[in-house]
């Protein structure tokens, strides 16, 4: 087994008491671009982080990059799995980070650690 990188050898730990769970760009077209796994375990693997977060009560925040576009909506299995989960339209901007309404949602939350 490899070592994990960035903590000393150690398994990162995640504190669901301190912690938001961020889902950006998991759109249909986006998807679509992947081709180092079947788009049908890509959409699992989402699927079962939305649900992981769902499961240990953190919160989720989602946004996506032009949905009305070639990008296409969020995958239905991200809110399927997380109906708590926060939804952010972003207006044009590539980097959710330069959405004041998403860096609101996120700072909003409290938690210290972004997963």
């Amino acid at each position: 087994m490899s070592t994990p990188a960035n903590f000393n050898g150690q398994r990162p730990v995640i504190n669901p008491d301190d912690a938001v769970m961020l889902l950006i760009d998991h759109q249909s077209g986006l998807f679509q671009t992947v081709g180092d796994m079947p788009m049908t375990e890509l959409r699992a693997r989402a699927a079962v982080l939305a649900k992981m977060a769902t499961l240990a009560k953190m919160p989720v925040i989602t946004t996506a990059s032009v949905p009305q576009g070639p990008n296409g909506p969020l995958i239905p299995e991200i809110h399927q799995n997380a109906p708590h989960a926060k939804y952010v339209a972003r207006k044009g901007e590539i980097n959710a980070w330069d959405n004041p309404e998403f860096v609101e949602a996120v700072k909003a939350t409290g938690k210290k650690a972004i997963n």
